[in-house]
């Protein structure tokens, strides 16, 4: 079945492909006169299918790979811009084009607006899914009553919303106000290089939040094969009496059914590593509570080594990784989470220095919104230097754009 998807996929891929060569060729030969509008048009046209085209190569070769992986999540986010992006051209030039009416002020002018553009329609895509987390997070205080941490979804709505509006505003700010003469370089470098920056550093948010959805939904989909040796087992918060609340029961009762399954279906035991230290409010360790949770479900002692002194996931996953090595080194691993808490998880085990598969256990439904909030800043947070290397990149390009306005089109 994987196979015959395959073979879908690049039978699509290889009709589009077919598909835009001839429009461009169409293009080139439309009218009576090619000019340079519309071979910059074309060359642009297919230049970002190319982009698209590679852009998934090298996703789909990364995801054989592994799921938990930032890169993923900034090709995911490119392809979607640069889809969208061809989307627009097309649309916005197939009768211009045909009509030989196009120029190259108007076609220079479209590709620095469309940052804007993008963020705009992106604006009411997030509005209705920060609605969405809204009323997941009105369900949750409900349920589990008033917690700062209960209002991720609202918090980052709010952000989201108001540092949109202030992108927005400090770049029409920008372009309205007059700080240079117009035939001065500083003119196109501030009033048309900063805007650019700061649309183009926008988009790149909304296309990492895009991709971690998409990513993080993948990987709490995906079922893990049934080779493994051991299941660490990722601790939370138990209850005063040493008993598990129902988030971490979910993980352990996730762990069991999966090892059920395995034995089931290969005849291949798998170990545990329930893995926690002890909070300031809890009577014993994390790690400890799910061991007797697993006893009292049917385990045998010989099969359950608890790890008692981590005080957050990457270190569940580093002390973990040590008590499987002193037994069996090159063992293969999943772990048991929830959901919203996959690919965070896999992205801190490739950093501690091991692939692991990921097994979601089910969490309630206003539950999920609010998690994947708390896990996509975590995931950021992970990765500032990729924002780092973003943000020049994106300011070498608002400054070419700017040159190239001020020397060659504008």
């Amino acid at each position: 079945m994987k196979a015959k998807k395959e073979w879908i996929i690049r039978v699509i891929l290889l009709i589009l492909s077919l598909l835009l060569v001839a429009f461009g060729l169409r293009m080139l030969t439309a009218g009576e006169q090619i000019g340079m509008p519309n071979l910059l048009l074309t060359a642009a046209f297919l230049l970002l299918w190319i982009s698209i085209a590679v852009m998934t190569f090298f996703l789909r070769r990364s995801m054989r790979k592994t799921l938990y992986s930032y890169t993923n999540i900034g090709l995911i986010g490119g392809i979607l811009f640069g889809a969208t992006l061809a989307v627009s051209l097309l649309v916005n030039n197939l009768s211009a084009f045909a009509d030989g009416e196009l120029t190259q002020n108007e076609l220079y002018t479209q590709l620095i607006a469309f940052p804007r553009r993008f963020s705009f329609y992106a604006l009411f895509v997030i509005l209705v899914v920060c609605v969405l987390l809204a009323i997941s997070n009105i369900a949750l205080i409900r349920h589990e009553g008033f917690r700062l941490h209960n209002l991720f979804g609202v918090i980052l709505g709010v952000l989201y919303c108001g540092g949109t509006a202030v992108v927005f505003l400090i770049n029409d700010a920008i372009r309205g106000v007059r700080f240079f003469a117009e035939e001065s370089p500083l003119y196109f470098f501030f009033h048309l290089s900063v805007p650019l920056f700061l649309m183009l550093m926008l988009c790149y948010f909304e296309c990492i939040l895009a991709g971690s959805a998409i990513l993080g939904y993948r990987a709490a989909t995906h079922i893990p094969s049934h080779d493994k040796d051991y299941i660490i087992i990722l601790g939370c918060s138990i209850d005063k009496r040493g008993g598990l609340l129902p988030l971490l029961k979910g993980r352990v009762n996730r762990a069991i059914r999966f090892a059920w399954e395995q034995e089931m279906d290969t005849g291949k035991p798998c170990l545990y590593v329930p893995s926690g230290g002890k909070g300031e409010n809890e009577v014993m360790s994390e790690g400890s509570a799910m061991e007797l949770y697993l006893l009292s479900k049917g385990a045998e002692p010989y099969e359950v080594f608890p790890e008692k002194a981590s005080r957050n996931t990457a270190e569940n996953l580093a002390f973990s990784k040590k008590i499987i090595d002193e037994r069996t080194p090159d063992a293969k691993i999943a772990f048991a989470t929830t959901n919203y808490h996959i690919l965070r998880s896999g992205i801190l085990a490739r950093r501690a220095g091991f692939d692991a598969e990921g097994i979601a256990g089910d969490t309630k439904w206003y539950f999920w919104p609010n998690g994947f909030v708390r896990e996509f800043f975590g995931i950021l947070a992970l990765n500032l230097k990729a924002h780092i290397f973003t943000a020049i990149v994106m300011a070498v390009i608002a400054l070419a754009v700017g040159a190239i306005g001020y020397f060659g089109l504008l």
